[in-house]
C-alpha cells in the first residue's frame, strides 16, 4: 500500500510538473529513476517524493523552473472528414494531453468537409459530426480551437458558417483573416503572435489582406511570430504542390530586411530600404502530407495537412526537404518559451517521429523525440 501511495503521489507531482512550466525541475525528477537504477522500485518512488518535498519546502521550485513561461499548442490540417480517421488523430491528441496539457489547437483549414466529391464544405448541419463529436473530450477540457479557412470551408457562403460560429472556431476577422497573442514575455510583450490568413482569397486577389498582414507583422511585439492558413507557400506534394503566385506576394513579408538584400534568389520586386518584421514559422496544409523545410530565407515551412485525409506516396523527393511522412496520418505539437519553440511531429499511433528546436532564425536543431520533455 506503501508504495502505491507513494507512486501515485510521484505521478501527481511530475503531472503538476509538466503543466506548470518546470522544464528544468522536470528533467531532475525524470532522471531520478536512472541515478537510483540499482535500488527497488519503491525505494526510487520513496527518494524522488521525499526530494521532492524537499525542494518544495525550501522553495526551491521557482529557481528550478527559472520562472519560464510555456504555451503549448496543438496542430492540425485538412482534418473535418467525420470519419475513424479523424477520431483516431483526435483520440491521440487527447492521449498528448494527458502528458502535456495545451489549450489551444491551430486548424489550418479544410476543417469541414462536404458530402460526395466534395460538394457543400464549411455547412454549419456538419458541424456536429466533423467537430463537436471528434473533439468533444478536448472541447470538455477547454481546449480552444483556432481556425484558418480552406478551399472546401468555403464553398457553403463563402466561409460564413464558420465565421459565425465563433464559439467553435474562434474566427475573429470578418473575412476570415486575423491575429491573436499566447503568453507573455518578462518584458510583458506577447510569447507568441499568430496571423491567420485567408488563402484562397488572397489566391482571388485580397489586396486588403496583403496590407493587413503588413501592418500587423510592422506593429508585432512578439517573441515569436507564426503564420498560418491552408494553401502552403512550399509544398512538394503531387495533387497540389507549393502556390508560386502566393509565395511571391508573401514572402518578401516574411523575410526581415537583411535576408532580402542577402538573398540571390529574392526576384520579387520590393524595396530594401523597407524594414519589415520577420515571421519564424509558416504552417499550412492542403496537400494531405506532413513535410518540413530546411529554411527557406531563414523562415521554416510546415505543411501539416493529413490530420484527417491522406495522400498516400503523395509527396516528392527534394533536397529541401528535412523531414517527410506520406503513410500515415498526423498532428503536431508544440511548445513556446522565450529562449526556443519545440515541436513534434505525433502520428495516428501515437509516436513522436520529428522533432526539433527553432532558436531565433536559421536551421532548426533536429533532436531525438525522446530527448523532449513528455515524449517518452
Amino acid at each position: 500500500m506503501l508504495a502505491a501511495e507513494l507512486m501515485a503521489r510521484y505521478r501527481s507531482l511530475r503531472t503538476s510538473l509538466y503543466g506548470s512550466g518546470a522544464e528544468p525541475a522536470l528533467r531532475f525528477f525524470r532522471h531520478l529513476p536512472v541515478i537510483f537504477s540499482p535500488m527497488t522500485a519503491c525505494r526510487q518512488v520513496l527518494i524522488t517524493v521525499c526530494l521532492a518535498w524537499l525542494v518544495a519546502a525550501l522553495g526551491l521550485l521557482p529557481v528550478l523552473a527559472e520562472q519560464t513561461p510555456v504555451v503549448r499548442f496543438a496542430v492540425i490540417g485538412d482534418g473535418g472528414t467525420g470519419d475513424k480517421h479523424q477520431r483516431g488523430i483526435a483520440r491521440q491528441m487527447l492521449a498528448w494531453h494527458n502528458r502535456l496539457p495545451y489549450e489551444l489547437t491551430l486548424m489550418l483549414g479544410d476543417n469541414i468537409y462536404g458530402g460526395f466529391f466534395g460538394l457543400g464544405g464549411g455547412n454549419k448541419k456538419d458541424f456536429e459530426k466533423k467537430f463537436d463529436r471528434p473533439y468533444a473530450d478536448l472541447l470538455a477540457r477547454g481546449v480552444t480551437f483556432r481556425a484558418a479557412l480552406g478551399n472546401h470551408d468555403m464553398r457553403h457562403r463563402d466561409g460564413l458558417d464558420l465565421i459565425e460560429a465563433h464559439d467553435r472556431f474562434h474566427i475573429d476577422g470578418e473575412h476570415g483573416y486575423y491575429s491573436f497573442t499566447a503568453g507573455e514575455s518578462a518584458s510583458g510583450a506577447p510569447l507568441l503572435e499568430f496571423l491567420v490568413l485567408n488563402t484562397e482569397r488572397l489566391k482571388n486577389g485580397d489586396l486588403n489582406q496583403i496590407v493587413w498582414l503588413e501592418e500587423a507583422l510592422a506593429a508585432s511585439q512578439a517573441r515569436w511570430r507564426i503564420v498560418y492558413g491552408h494553401h502552403p507557400l512550399y509544398s512538394t506534394g503531387k495533387r497540389h504542390g507549393g502556390e508560386d503566385a502566393l509565395r511571391q506576394q508573401l514572402e518578401p513579408l516574411f523575410v526581415d530586411s537583411d535576408q532580402r538584400s542577402s538573398s540571390k534568389s529574392f526576384d520579387v520586386g520590393f524595396d530594401n530600404t523597407m524594414s519589415a518584421p520577420h515571421v519564424h514559422v509558416v504552417l499550412a496544409g492542403h496537400d494531405h502530407i506532413y513535410e518540413r523545410f530546411h529554411p527557406q530565407k531563414g523562415v521554416v515551412y510546415f505543411v501539416c495537412g493529413s490530420s484527417g485525409k491522406l495522400n498516400r506516396n503523395g509527396a516528392r523527393r527534394s533536397p529541401d526537404l528535412a523531414a517527410v511522412e506520406d503513410q500515415q496520418r498526423i498532428f503536431m505539437l508544440w511548445e513556446a518559451t522565450p529562449e526556443e519553440l519545440r515541436f513534434r511531429a505525433i502520428n495516428v499511433q501515437g509516436q513522436a517521429f520529428d522533432c526539433g528546436i527553432i532558436r531565433g532564425w536559421g536551421q532548426p536543431e533536429t533532436v531525438s523525440c525522446s530527448v523532449l520533455i513528455g515524449s517518452r
